[in-house]
């Protein structure tokens, strides 16, 4: 699986725990519509230093780094 299909799958398993079983495309807002919120955030950059084996904490943290599929694998 690539990295941006891990990405998706774990969006979707961050919303289904959210009860938000809605459709959401790889550009959608995330945080700032309200379907994530910072407690989400903690466990995707959990994830994304696990498994692409890199630390966010040495980059500068910005919140819309964060609001997307395509933002988050732009980090990666």
């Amino acid at each position: 699986m690539e990295g941006k299909e891990k990405i998706r799958v774990l969006i979707r398993d961050v919303l289904n725990r959210r009860g938000d079983l809605q459709p959401f495309g790889d550009g959608d807002s995330l945080i700032f519509s309200g379907r994530i919120d910072s407690l989400n955030v903690l466990e995707i950059v959990g994830f994304l230093e696990r498994e692409f084996q890199f630390e966010i904490s040495e980059m500068d943290f910005d919140q819309t780094q964060f609001d997307s599929v395509d933002s988050i694998a732009a980090l990666v």
